[in-house]
């Protein structure tokens, strides 16, 4: 994919005071407008509407929401950590009986409820985009597919990296997914572009599906500032996996605890419950395939998420 060149400039330099340093900006939905739209994210969405020449009335199709909020992406109070999260759902045009699919794309403009032509934001030279990771809740009313994408351009508006995550299965609490980006090229990453879609190309949506999303991120290292609590103290050891991991609670914090196994595809793949008067606990991870998995703390402190390599 290649943009107009003097276009794609422009629009870096005009966008580049507004760009976020580290974290993306506004992936943990806490700033919300009093419209209840997340600050930052939004849709291209424009319903027709025509005059009667008679009687001047504007008349245009009747949409019904899935909630009473008449917006397709809005603030949802299901956080994940926090207290928003980013909801998706889809509408139905009753007028033409079709389904409108719910879509939430990251801009730089937080005065705007919409991207209109100006979707992306750019990345800092101290930025280290890697891939996208979000918590998630999908409640599918069909056999929909969601997506998430996030792409990353040159200064010449070249597309050199890209990840992809479909979302399929029905999920009612929270899981965390990671897809790292695949780079094509050594160029210098300026701009990305990060959306959500409730229906990936090819695939049909359904009214009621529903998406929420919490705790967006384009680097694994900035999980921590996302869902850690800076007055906890944990250490895992160690980060490349033979056969067991080490939970060791520096300062006492955390017990009782309860912690969760999930591969990249947040698939849940061991959890249990720890209730031990012991500064550290030993599990086995012998039966794990080698790869990246996230280990997920929960207790009195909060939600952490560490991550690890199993060789």
């Amino acid at each position: 994919m290649k943009n107009n060149y003097d276009t794609f400039k422009i629009l870096f330099l005009l966008l580049l005071p507004f760009g976020v340093m580290g974290q993306l900006i506004n992936g943990d939905f806490e700033n919300i407008k009093p419209n209840l739209l997340p600050s930052n994210w939004g849709m291209n969405y424009f319903q027709q509407v025509i005059i009667d020449n008679e009687t001047g009335e504007n008349i245009g199709d009747q949409i019904q929401y899935t909630w009473c909020v008449p917006y397709l992406i809005y603030a949802s109070t299901e956080a994940q950590s926090g207290q928003y999260a980013m909801e998706l759902s889809n509408a139905f045009n009753l007028t033409q009986n079709i389904v409108i699919p719910g879509e939430a794309v990251l801009f730089s403009d937080q005065t705007q409820d919409i991207p209109g032509w100006n979707p992306g934001v750019p990345i800092s030279v101290t930025d280290n985009v890697t891939g996208i990771g979000f918590y998630y809740k999908f409640l599918p009313a069909g056999n929909d597919i969601a997506q998430a994408k996030v792409q990353v351009f040159d200064i010449e508006g070249n597309e050199i990296g890209t990840a992809n995550i479909d979302i399929t299965d029905t999920n009612t609490s929270y899981q965390f997914i990671y897809e790292p980006i695949l780079y094509t090229s050594n160029a210098a990453p300026v701009y990305m572009y990060v959306s959500f879609v409730m229906a990936k190309e090819g695939s049909t949506p359904t009214f009621g599906s529903r998406l929420i999303i919490d705790n967006v991120v384009t680097n694994l290292n900035d999980l921590n500032m996302v869902v850690n609590n800076d007055k906890t103290k944990i250490n895992i050891y160690p980060t490349l996996v033979e056969t067991s991991l080490t939970i060791e609670d520096l300062d006492h914090s955390q017990e009782p605890f309860t912690y969760k196994i999930t591969n990249t595809e947040g698939k849940l793949l061991s959890q249990n419950s720890v209730n031990t008067i012991n500064s550290v606990y030993t599990m086995d991870l012998s039966h794990l395939s080698s790869g990246m998995y996230f280990l997920h703390i929960d207790s009195n402190q909060g939600t952490i998420i560490k991550k690890f390599l199993k060789k």
